[in-house]
């Protein structure tokens, strides 16, 4: 098990950014290929599950562990699938006021490669994940066209799932 962090600071407010990242259902709206993914959330706050047919990955499930408004903080973990080759991962998703009109928005989380894998690729293929989710929020939020990096393993399941 490998910890991987991504942060970023921006100039939106705080309130701004978590408005849109406090919403379970809404991940789709600032990932690669989420206009042409699906999602479906079942049950309300802590302990709902979101199911994900992500066409740059496959079927990803991730079930919402923690969540504080107050904090501008939510946590996910991995329920089923293996996104970018990891067996298993816990995220958690903070947003800090820097000032009255910029924050920090910061990834951090524990992951575990497939067997297969080098686990270190792996937490780089993470990292790179949770940086392009980071770039998709701040370009919704602005009304501009993200710009997101080559992720690395991105569709390592589906490859699996082909091979099968």
């Amino acid at each position: 098990m490998i910890q991987i962090e991504h942060r970023r600071d921006t100039d939106l407010a705080a309130d701004t950014v978590w408005e849109e990242l406090r919403h379970f259902d809404r991940v789709l709206r600032w990932i690669p290929g989420g206009e042409a993914s699906t999602i479906s959330v079942v049950g309300e706050g802590i302990g709902c599950v979101r199911d994900l047919q992500l066409t740059t990955q496959g079927y990803v499930q991730h079930r919402l562990v923690a969540f504080d408004d107050d904090a501008r903080m939510l946590s996910y973990e991995l329920t089923a699938g293996k996104p970018i080759g990891m067996q298993s991962y816990t995220v958690v998703a903070t947003v800090t006021p820097i000032d009255d009109a910029s924050c920090t928005i910061r990834w951090q989380g524990n992951m575990t490669a497939d067997a297969t894998l080098d686990e270190s690729e792996v937490g780089s293929a993470l990292e790179a994940a949770l940086g392009n989710m980071t770039s998709g929020l701040i370009a919704l939020l602005k009304g501009q066209a993200p710009s997101f990096v080559q992720q690395p393993n991105e569709d390592w399941q589906l490859r699996q799932s082909a091979d099968t």
